[in-house]
């Protein structure tokens, strides 16, 4: 029983479980974006709508160039990224997603740009939930 008691613990030490509400926590939720990129492993899909913040972009080719397949889908013209996989989409793209090794995700109402950490109202939620992640996995195979 005790045994059971510390795996439980250690399982909720190690979940990602975080909610953020911009702009009061735009600088930990951008700083536990660039953690999420800087450890990523194998890959890293995003379905966004804009990404501009400068940071990010130069992180996303540093993971790129480190061997790590970094996908972007985007309907906007002004996606700034470079060395990475850009796919653009046929329909309106509103989503704000991210899911790194495909093991964890985040999302919510805020894209990727200086104005939506430090300014706008929103939010993002980060989560290694098996079934939320599932999910979102699959819903980025349609997107293909």
């Amino acid at each position: 029983m005790k045994q059971i008691l510390i795996l439980l613990l250690c399982i909720n030490i190690y979940a990602q479980d975080k909610l953020f509400f911009l702009p009061q926590d735009g600088k930990v939720a951008k700083k536990c974006i660039e953690k999420l990129i800087k450890k990523s492993q194998t890959s890293i899909d995003i379905a966004m709508y804009n990404i501009e913040d400068k940071k990010i972009a130069k992180l996303l080719s540093k993971a790129y160039n480190r061997g790590v397949d970094v996908t972007v889908f985007y309907d906007k013209k002004g996606v700034k990224l470079s060395h990475v996989n850009k796919t653009k989409v046929k329909q309106k793209l509103h989503t704000k997603i991210a899911i790194f090794d495909k093991k964890i995700v985040v999302f919510g109402s805020a894209n990727w740009t200086k104005e939506n950490f430090k300014e706008n109202y929103e939010v993002i939620y980060v989560t290694d939930d098996e079934k939320v992640v599932s999910q979102f996995n699959e819903f980025f195979k349609t997107l293909y």
